[in-house]
């Protein structure tokens, strides 16, 4: 796959902050997005290649890990995608392609996505500008788990001038996907996630993030998004980690969404909510659906039992979905 070739070489933001392009080899079209984890190939792969890994960073998901496989990712209400496993080399690479990926007849190629998954070392300066992918300062010395780079590369083979637009258009959801990746490892590593995810049509001329306080959010400091509901008022305080779009939306989505990460103690229980996690707040549109969501990434201690981690899904989704009903019903 000549577009999803590794390029590992040359420094990248601190702070793990993903970065993106858009690409054209050859005829095709693909958006490439990397960022570098401070984490262990092994700990990123297990992310970024198993079922339970992809809930930490994008949507719930099945992963058989072979080529030939199949893997499907959930998109709540707009839908269930399912590509085919093509390539498969743990712990480092692996490919899937999305045939039939408009779902309305319209004859496209397919889709493919690469992923890989390489350890950045310090390299000699004799080699030339670090951080690269190279041989270490000292051979002899552990210098830890080190760093890790990760690579995404997605879109066509073929038709790259065609679609062009609908692969662009996927750079924001990639990049937000691959910073809450990196958040996971910097942030909750060694925790299990559980997501809580709500969506909800919205009516003409309402707006999700000023309704909740989070107009202005500004990425770094600290927001608050707060719902009224029955039973009493939902509240997430958290780091501002992502700002999307504005009063229109951005972007061919239309998105308009803010992104907190709750970093507080643990609860004693799965009553005690807001969990530790990630919280995007937002609205999107794809076609003429136009959604508000609202989704939690709850990363929770590892010793939790299942249902513990249900219950505390549960309970985000239902008094966030009081919060959401209140805020969209058509009179108020």
């Amino acid at each position: 796959m000549s577009a999803a070739s590794p390029s590992f070489a040359g420094p990248h933001p601190a702070d793990h902050e993903p970065t993106a392009r858009l690409i054209r080899p050859a005829g095709g079209c693909f958006a490439v997005v990397e960022v570098d984890i401070p984490a262990a190939v092994e700990d990123v792969w297990e992310s970024v290649a198993t079922g339970p890994g992809y809930r930490r960073w994008f949507v719930e998901a099945e992963l058989e890990g072979r080529v030939g496989g199949r893997l499907v990712t959930h998109h709540g209400d707009f839908g269930d995608s399912t590509g085919t496993i093509t390539v498969w080399e743990p712990p480092h690479r692996y490919a899937y392609t999305e045939p039939d990926w408009m779902g309305d007849g319209t004859t496209v190629p397919d889709w493919v996505t690469e992923i890989t998954v390489h350890r950045l070392f310090p390299t000699d300066p004799a080699s030339g500008p670090g951080p690269g992918f190279g041989r270490p300062t000292d051979p002899g010395h552990d210098d830890g788990p080190g760093r890790t780079r990760v690579r995404l590369a997605s879109g066509v083979e073929t038709e790259g001038e065609r679609w062009g637009r609908d692969i662009e258009g996927t750079i924001p959801g990639w990049t937000s996907a691959l910073r809450l990746l990196a958040g996971y490892h910097t942030h909750f590593a060694g925790r299990q996630t559980v997501q809580a995810l709500l969506m909800r049509d919205v009516p003409a001329g309402r707006r999700l993030v000023p309704a909740l306080g989070l107009d202005g959010a500004v990425v770094g400091q600290q927001a608050t998004a707060r719902g009224e509901a029955e039973g009493g008022p939902a509240e997430v305080t958290g780091t501002v980690i992502e700002v999307t779009g504005g009063p229109g939306g951005g972007g061919p989505t239309g998105q308009e969404s803010v992104v907190l990460r709750v970093s507080g103690a643990d609860g004693a229980s799965a009553h005690d909510l807001p969990a530790p996690g990630f919280y995007e707040f937002g609205t999107m549109q794809f076609g003429q659906a136009r959604m508000s969501v609202v989704r939690g990434y709850l990363n929770l201690p590892a010793d939790w039992g299942a249902e513990a981690c249900q219950e505390a899904a549960r309970r985000t989704r239902a008094r966030w979905s009081a919060v959401l009903d209140r805020l969209l019903e058509p009179s108020h």
